[in-house]
């Protein structure tokens, strides 16, 4: 894992960002500032390793898959995975952004998920998210989730976003 998030030598890390990013997530009331539907899922999601590097920052989460993210079959629910992909897929930008680049992470126009194996609950997962491609108003990310276990791969996912920054020449 890494260090304490509130120490500010560790904000300065690619770990430390998406950790910061993390916290931002809750208003002062304890609600998400996504909406409470998060609720159920970011609890469960930790940061294994991120990394800065050029030309594709990256972030790895764990994620162990809880029954009230299952369908009836006891298998993670497409949708709890789409939406899983969706916010860890966008986490890489937080490593890059600033005032008037991806300040605000922008927002999904693409999601693409494909299905390859069930997720059973209880089994922890590998969520590994890279930036495939970013510009000044489009990004292309990529995320695969693989059982932690022996890293097979379950799902995969093709992440298209557009920034809505503020146009900063206004």
């Amino acid at each position: 894992m890494g260090g304490d998030s509130s120490d500010p030598e560790s904000r300065r890390t690619a770990e430390g960002k998406i950790r910061e990013w993390l916290e931002l997530t809750r208003s002062e009331d304890g609600h998400y500032k996504a909406g409470d539907w998060m609720a159920t899922l970011v609890p469960f999601l930790d940061v294994d390793s991120a990394s800065a590097a050029f030309p594709h920052p990256s972030v790895t989460f764990t994620y162990t898959v809880q029954p009230d993210h299952c369908n009836r079959l006891g298998n993670l629910h497409g949708g709890a995975a789409a939406t899983l992909f969706d916010f860890c897929t966008t986490m890489p930008l937080a490593i890059i952004n600033r005032p008037g680049f991806w300040q605000y992470l922008g927002v999904s126009r693409s999601l693409n998920v494909t299905y390859l194996r069930p997720v059973p609950a209880g089994e922890e997962v590998l969520i590994e998210c890279q930036i495939v491609q970013v510009g000044k108003k489009l990004a292309s990310l990529r995320g695969v989730m693989m059982r932690k276990r022996d890293g097979l791969l379950l799902c995969m996912c093709d992440h298209g976003k557009v920034n809505v920054d503020p146009d900063a020449n206004l």
